[in-house]
């Protein structure tokens, strides 16, 4: 059986933690990519005082690599890998993903996936949406990629931090097929 691959693209966007826990979360046999963008770095330092890498690093040492150079391996479309997340995605990072701009391995990623027609999952952080956003995800849809923003099912009984987290990367472990029980499912109106 071939190893699953997956990039986890972190951009500038307020939502660090909740990569951090789809790194926690993340079963130890699929093979992680964690791709973060130079605002990632300056948005962790300023967030959580504290150094990236390290912090990725203190989740998770098996089955991991953290990229951040364009003389990466994930440069190429030769590399195979299955899909790629960016969590959160950046109004900045789709805007520039949508225009066909490659100035850094997040968004050169992001232009293999579309071109090799590998998954693109982008997890927009922002409210509200502006007309120039929603004609950028518009546009990406069409294109194939999933637009997934982080917005929680109430139904899920969601109490806490802990399983508002849990809710959230368990729709993106659906969305990229692994088999998760992080929270209760939609049983219909009784």
């Amino acid at each position: 059986m071939t190893e699953r691959i997956l990039v986890l693209g972190i951009s500038g966007g307020s939502c660090l933690e909740l990569s951090l826990h789809f790194i926690k979360k993340l079963p130890l046999d699929i093979k992680l990519f964690v791709v973060p963008s130079k605002n990632a770095y300056a948005l962790c330092r300023a967030e959580k005082k504290q150094d990236l890498k390290w912090l990725i690093g203190s989740l998770r040492t098996h089955n991991l690599e953290i990229q951040d150079s364009l003389g990466s391996p994930l440069a190429s479309g030769s590399f195979l890998f299955e899909s790629c997340l960016i969590l959160p995605t950046s109004s900045n990072t789709l805007s520039r993903i949508a225009s066909g701009i490659q100035d850094n391995l997040l968004t050169r990623i992001a232009a293999i996936c579309l071109k090799e027609k590998r998954s693109l999952i982008l997890g927009i952080r922002e409210m509200p949406l502006n007309a120039i956003l929603l004609e950028n995800m518009a546009k990406l849809s069409s294109l194939g990629v999933c637009i997934a923003p982080p917005i929680v099912g109430y139904y899920s009984d969601v109490i806490d931090l802990e399983s508002l987290h849990n809710f959230l990367v368990g729709k993106y472990f659906d969305l990229l097929k692994i088999p998760h029980n992080f929270f209760r499912r939609w049983e219909g109106v009784r």
